[in-house]
């Protein structure tokens, strides 16, 4: 009798692996498949983020070589949610896909570039952006509040213009409408206001950092004839071009650029292997 009690056990402990096996389906894919959606929804920095940046160094299609890493840094803090921030002062980096002088190859000068990786806290993680809008310098120094007192910053309009801020903690306004308010170090606008130029903007309808930028803002701002042929949102993901006719593509230092992030995390620094996405 207990020799048949612990048969019995036996088989009810095999029973089921029978089944598993009898079904042909494996429960591995649908542990990762969800493994894989919390890892997603738990990104450093969350799709659709605003990064506001200013490049530390020129970029130009006639002495920025293919490969030449470039940096830039951002210019204010960026809410991330669950009370985490990238911080104002932040390193991005980047390199140069290919440049392109004109006659060589091309009746116009080009240059194609990507951002790889932000410097969150004590980590470097990996990222993929589309470039929203990028302004020249002077552009930058325009928009920049003058002080009229120790406190108060005199009414702005914001590259791309249509969007006004008044003073420091003061309301952004399009026309009549309030969208953000104006912080110290720039504009925290509503992102479900925001145009969706080139990737919508929505990231859980946590405040975006625009800082000189007006919500509105998409294309350049200060360059002429500068065009923007790829803005990274087409294959490959998160390569940036730009366009002159001029002898070439001159992007000074402290040009300002308003990215978007695309993804973010071990996933994106995967993906940049995968002939798919690299090799294109």
């Amino acid at each position: 009798m207990k020799n048949n009690w612990k048969t019995l056990g036996l088989a009810l402990c095999m029973l089921p692996m029978y089944l598993h096996a009898g079904t042909g389906q494996d429960l591995k894919p649908a542990y990762q498949s969800a493994q894989a959606q919390n890892t997603q929804s738990a990104a450093p920095i969350p799709a659709g983020t605003i990064l506001p940046v200013t490049l530390n160094s020129a970029l130009r299609s006639d002495k920025s070589g293919n490969g030449a890493i470039i940096t830039a840094t951002v210019m204010q803090d960026v809410p991330l949610g669950t009370g985490k921030t990238l911080r104002k002062g932040s390193n991005v980096t980047g390199h140069v896909v290919e440049s392109i002088a004109s006659g060589k190859r091309s009746d116009e000068s080009r240059i194609s570039f990507q951002f790889d990786q932000v410097r969150l806290g004590d980590q470097t993680i990996a990222i993929t952006t589309n470039l929203r809008a990028i302004a020249s310098r002077s552009a930058v120094l325009a928009a920049t509040p003058e002080l009229t007192s120790s406190e108060n910053a005199d009414y702005q309009v914001q590259i791309g213009g249509d969007q006004i801020s008044y003073g420091s903690d003061g309301p952004v306004m399009v026309e009549s409408r309030v969208v953000g308010e104006n912080t110290s170090q720039g504009v925290l606008a509503n992102a479900g206001l925001a145009t969706s130029c080139r990737g919508a903007s929505e990231n859980s309808g946590l405040p975006q950092a625009f800082w000189l930028f007006s919500v509105n803002a998409c294309g350049s701002y200060g360059f002429g004839d500068l065009e923007i042929l790829q803005s990274g949102l087409g294959q490959p993901l998160g390569e940036v071009t730009l366009a002159s006719n001029r002898k070439a593509v001159k992007i000074e230092k402290g040009s300002a650029i308003l990215l978007r992030v695309y993804g973010s995390g071990p996933e994106e620094a995967q993906a940049r292997m995968t002939p798919s996405r690299a090799g294109q």
